[in-house]
């Protein structure tokens, strides 16, 4: 006797529930750096010259004379917010016959606007792990050794920032790559074990690191964000944006005056997201653009823990 099979009577559809993409992950760019609303695309912010606040030169002043006098001196930095965009066209054929749950326009927004936000997180990430501080130094043992001491060397970080600018650091950031090694290390185990409870499992969390070196809550962050560094086409190549370093610096946690802040990122404009006709080629353009300027604005207000690992 025939019998219809599963194939004959189901014609496979799309699920409308369920799709598989790859984003670089969470970005923490403007949680390390700042933004800051700036009127025009170029500009320049002041900086007070250091010595003249920090010298003790108040002095009693005698009956019928004037007071001690002083001053300070004032100097001016330069930046400029280049415009980054990205763009995807869209035909009008891929609009009128998708597939839900497939959305062309929204999915194409989504794809710029991540880019944009891909590429503010390599040039911030770039500039916090970068050469740029006045202070930093490689472990003599790396973390992924279990001899090492890194608590040893968050320790150092944090004095030198505390001792250059007399504040305490209030922001780490730490590489995924290098992340696994210090919540694993023993001597950071060891240092948490009783405080889970006796018949609880020690685990390390980035509050738990942060009281460790005296940052603030919440103000630790492990930059996981990741790209592929191989051409279209070719092989893929994955990586972490965040290499194997550590910052522990002092970042004002918004726009402030006579504020020392390790970073800022300078916005000009909000962020963009345009959708344009291209009539001979019948297909829509969703673009995004931004436009910033990531600057290091107070070279003594950070340390880097480099190459940990």
């Amino acid at each position: 006797m025939a019998k219809p099979t599963y194939a004959q009577v189901h014609i496979d559809t799309a699920l409308t529930r369920a799709s598989i993409a790859y984003t670089p992950g969470e970005y923490i760019a403007t949680a390390i750096f700042p933004t800051v609303p700036v009127e025009k695309q170029t500009g320049k912010y002041f900086k007070y010259t250091k010595a003249d606040w920090l010298r003790d030169e108040a002095a009693v002043r005698a009956q019928g004379t004037r007071a001690q006098r002083g001053g300070f001196g004032i100097s001016n930095e330069a930046y400029t917010c280049l415009e980054y965009a990205f763009a995807q066209g869209v035909p009008d054929e891929i609009v009128e016959n998708a597939d839900n749950p497939i959305r062309p326009l929204e999915d194409a927004t989504r794809f710029v606007t991540e880019k944009i936000y891909q590429r503010m997180e390599k040039d911030v990430a770039g500039l916090v792990f970068g050469t740029g501080w006045s202070s930093s130094a490689t472990p003599t043992t790396l973390w992924s050794n279990d001899t090492s001491d890194p608590l040893g060397d968050i320790e150092t970080a944090v004095n030198s920032v505390a001792s250059s600018i007399f504040r305490e650091p209030n922001t780490g950031v730490i590489g995924r790559g290098l992340w696994r090694y210090l919540k694993n290390h023993p001597d950071v185990i060891d240092r948490i074990k009783y405080s889970a409870g006796p018949n609880s499992p020690a685990v390390v969390t980035l509050n738990a690191i942060a009281a460790l070196g005296g940052l603030e809550a919440g103000r630790l962050y492990v930059g996981g964000a990741g790209e592929d560094t191989g051409a279209e086409g070719a092989t893929s190549t994955l990586a972490y944006i965040w290499g194997l370093h550590m910052f522990v610096g002092y970042v004002a946690p918004r726009a402030s005056l006579l504020t020392p802040s390790a970073g800022y990122t300078f916005v000009w404009k909000d962020r963009q997201i345009n959708r344009y006709t291209e009539d001979q080629e019948h297909q829509q353009v969703v673009e995004g653009l931004w436009n910033w300027d990531a600057v290091v604005t107070a070279s003594d207000a950070g340390y880097l823990i480099k190459s940990a690992a």
